[in-house]
């Protein structure tokens, strides 16, 4: 009798647990988009800014051999949007002509950062090898703030992408991960 009892409150147990993972969060197409958009950017952009500032303390502090340090921490912030790129584009946006649009205006984006990525990690290809501390820093000045203004230009996006029509809106509005761009 006890075993019996057990096996049925175990069975009761995993139907809730079936149950409770089968569509029970409600959650509209927009707002899983849109939650999928703010979590990978925000792993990017923690990435990113990680980069960007292990750059600047280089750049501040020059040493001689750091160039082969900043080269690395600069193909990490490129890794890292390619990845979001490569996230971003593979999204399954909403229905309709707003979701298109949306999507369309995310690509965009992606497609610049990852643009702003490559010209980074160019610039830091054309410093040679041999370059003193201070040949190197003269070079890639303009680097950190180049890099940091990718993790940070985000709030024009979410705009753009809010604007795309009222259920749009409402999904980045709803959606947890979004909570931190607002």
């Amino acid at each position: 009798m006890v075993t019996r009892v057990v096996s049925v409150v175990a069975a009761s147990a995993a139907l809730a647990l079936v149950a409770a993972g089968c569509g029970g969060s409600g959650a509209s197409s927009e707002e899983k988009w849109a939650d999928s958009v703010c979590s990978d950017i925000a792993t990017w952009q923690t990435q990113v800014k990680q980069s960007s500032s292990d750059v600047k303390a280089k750049l501040q502090s020059p040493q001689s051999g750091m160039l082969p340090a900043i080269r690395t921490d600069v193909q990490q912030a490129v890794d890292a949007t390619k990845q979001m790129t490569t996230d971003l584009k593979a999204l399954d946006p909403p229905g309709g002509d707003d979701g298109a649009t949306a999507q369309q205006q995310l690509e965009s984006y992606a497609n610049h950062v990852q643009s702003t990525a490559t010209q980074a990690k160019q610039t830091v290809a054309s410093v040679p090898s041999g370059a003193t501390a201070s040949e190197t820093v003269k070079a890639l000045a303009p680097l950190a703030p180049a890099l940091q203004s990718l993790a940070v230009d985000t709030s024009t996006l979410f705009q753009s992408l809010k604007a795309s029509g009222e259920k749009i809106k409402q999904g980045f509005d709803d959606a947890d991960s979004c909570s931190q761009f607002s």
